[in-house]
């Protein structure tokens, strides 16, 4: 089984995905997908940390989706922009990751990738009030408010355009989803218990 978060910035949907996956005994996956993706493809890590979850407007992009020809093996591929390479092989590991053992993987599209597969998914997308949000990325960070604010609304801008680019879907949008929490009503814990029994009761 594999679980995909995708999640508002300053929701807590990382650390709502790595205590369920200890709680589950699952692998988790965020960063490190960009370092397997470096391994992978043999591109620099650090540069490919700066591009991380950010789209691009790249027409190779949509010639190598558009054929029968894609992945890491594409002619095309080569010609790309990096964010597009690191978006196509980090498709290519959840893929491989998906099949090897029960994962939480958050964001990069996951649940967009494995649709067509036979992985049996849950599908998550976590969000919180704005106001709890901004006091999160304030402790956490250490930012002022209007600083931590603005963060959040960059990111949130950021992470819409790459869903919605890649997947050709709209982030956040229900549908696209088994489940969706808020987590800064019901608590990090409190929404951990619940998708774990949910998983749980899945699986019976």
């Amino acid at each position: 089984m594999v679980i995909t978060i995708g999640r508002q910035y300053g929701s807590g949907g990382r650390e709502l995905g790595k205590k369920l996956a200890d709680q589950l005994g699952f692998d988790f996956y965020d960063e490190e997908l960009v370092n397997l993706a470096a391994k992978k493809s043999n591109m620099n890590e650090e540069v490919l940390k700066q591009v991380d979850e950010k789209a691009t407007r790249s027409f190779l992009y949509s010639l190598v989706t558009g054929t029968d020809i894609r992945g890491l093996n594409s002619p095309i591929y080569y010609e790309m922009p990096i964010n597009d390479k690191l978006f196509i092989a980090q498709a290519e590991i959840i893929k491989e990751l998906a099949q090897k053992s029960n994962c939480v993987i958050v964001g990069r599209c996951a649940d967009y990738i494995l649709r067509d597969t036979d992985v049996d998914c849950v599908n998550l997308f976590i969000y919180a009030d704005m106001e709890k949000r901004i006091a999160r990325i304030m402790r956490l960070y250490g930012l002022a408010r209007d600083k931590a604010k603005e963060q959040i609304v960059k990111t949130e801008k950021r992470r819409k355009a790459y869903y919605n680019y890649y997947s050709n879907r709209d982030w956040g949008r229900m549908e696209n989803y088994h489940l969706c929490i808020d987590a800064g009503e019901v608590g990090i814990d409190n929404a951990v218990e619940l998708v774990r029994d949910y998983v749980l009761k899945k699986n019976k």
